[in-house]
């Protein structure tokens, strides 16, 4: 029996289901709900005080667990605690190391090395080419009108107080319009939740290539094509913000641009990014940049599911 513990963040959310979907075995999802105690300092947390909903982690407990974040950390422990037969699978490093039986964490993070430690390129995730396939065909006809190829644009926004302006927008979609043209296709765009709410404006004044434009703050994320842009595009354009977004479009198997620039990538992203380009499954997003072949396609979440294996 496999737990799968979620709770309100949904990056995190989706790396333990990358893994858990990556396992092809039956599991469990365990909502968890946290109370104001979750601000406690993290040893105190283990016992489990800050968990409000303890009736969804009752026993039988399962034979693995597989949790991503800090939050969650605390919970898988707590049932190591009722259960020590319990394997524990975390994502990103925890508090207490020493309770998990596997820990994986990307490369850029410099964890010291351990026996129960296992490094990731970048962050587990939910694409695969058949959710690509299947996400695409949700979407095709909606931008069949424009032209081939399709160059997938997907913008974060604000992190941890860095700010991507209308200006970065801007700068973008002209390379990425720059890009488009030059290969006669169109461009497939998708803000999302951390986007500022001006920057749809901005993309539709500096857009000069065919374009499709999906604005998460005015359809409220309730057909998100994130998946299905994925899946059409010959080519992806993205934001150096997110960790995860990135490590999602290197999961495509297809050219990846990425936008950076350092007043809205936190210098630890930097590294992930630098690896990428060093592994060459990703370049930087330039107006004369041409389609390229990606060394390989990344796939963390198979990685960490076959540790699991393994090791248990």
């Amino acid at each position: 029996m496999i737990w799968v513990l979620l709770d309100d963040r949904q990056a995190n959310s989706n790396q333990s289901l990358g893994v858990a979907n990556a396992l092809g075995l039956p599991y469990e999802i365990k909502q968890i709900k946290f109370n104001k105690l979750i601000k406690l300092p993290n040893f105190l947390l283990e016992n489990g005080v800050a968990i409000s909903n303890k009736s969804v982690i009752t026993p039988p407990y399962p034979d693995i667990v597989i949790a991503t974040g800090r939050k969650l950390a605390s919970v898988a422990a707590y049932i190591k605690r009722k259960n020590p037969q319990t394997f524990l699978a975390q994502i990103q490093y925890p508090p207490n190391a020493k309770a998990f039986d596997l820990i994986a964490v990307p490369k850029h993070d410099a964890i010291k090395p351990a026996k129960n430690i296992i490094e990731t390129v970048g962050a587990p995730h939910l694409v695969t080419l058949e959710k690509l396939q299947k996400e695409a065909e949700i979407w095709r006809e909606q931008v069949s009108h424009l032209p081939t190829p399709y160059i997938a644009v997907l913008l974060g926004g604000n992190v941890r107080g860095r700010e991507f302006t209308s200006q970065h927008a801007a700068e973008l979609i002209k390379s990425a319009s720059n890009l488009t043209n030059s290969l006669g296709g169109s461009l497939l765009i998708t803000t999302s939740r951390r986007t500022d709410k001006n920057i749809a404006e901005t993309i539709r004044n500096s857009v000069t290539a065919p374009y499709y434009l999906y604005d998460w703050h005015a359809n409220n994320s309730s057909t998100n094509p994130f998946y299905g842009f994925l899946g059409l595009a010959e080519a992806v354009i993205v934001t150096g913000d997110s960790v995860s977004m990135c490590s999602e479009a290197c999961a495509t198997g297809k050219p990846v641009f990425i936008y950076i620039k350092p007043e809205f990538v936190p210098q630890k992203h930097l590294k992930f990014l630098n690896l990428l380009f060093e592994l060459k499954i990703a370049k930087r997003l330039e107006n004369n940049n041409k389609l390229f072949i990606p060394s390989f396609r990344l796939d963390d979440s198979s990685q960490v599911a076959r540790e699991i294996i393994t090791s248990h």
